[in-house]
């Protein structure tokens, strides 16, 4: 039987996914990943479940993103320059 395994490739997909750097973690034989996070609980989950996580994750970042540069977008429109010139100097 194989051991579980502590590798930095999974130390760095926990950091991606769930934004907290695990106190401890560890990948089981069947493929599981556990993790203990700076509050001091442990999460437990299956391959699969995992691969759910990190598509909505990246699904509502990829969300987030849009809405900001729809944001951006919509602001500039909105802010059109303005011609002071001729409130200053009215036409004579």
């Amino acid at each position: 039987m194989k051991e579980k395994t502590k590798s930095q490739a999974d130390r760095k997909l926990i950091k991606e996914v769930f934004a907290t750097d695990p106190v401890d973690w560890a990948r089981y034989p069947d493929g599981k990943l556990s993790f203990i996070s700076l509050t001091g609980q442990k999460f437990s989950y299956t391959e699969e479940q995992f691969e759910n996580i990190r598509e909505a994750v990246r699904q509502e970042r990829a969300a987030a993103k849009k809405l900001s540069s729809n944001k951006i977008a919509s602001k500039s429109k909105k802010e059109k320059p303005t011609d002071l010139s001729a409130t200053i100097y009215p036409p004579k």
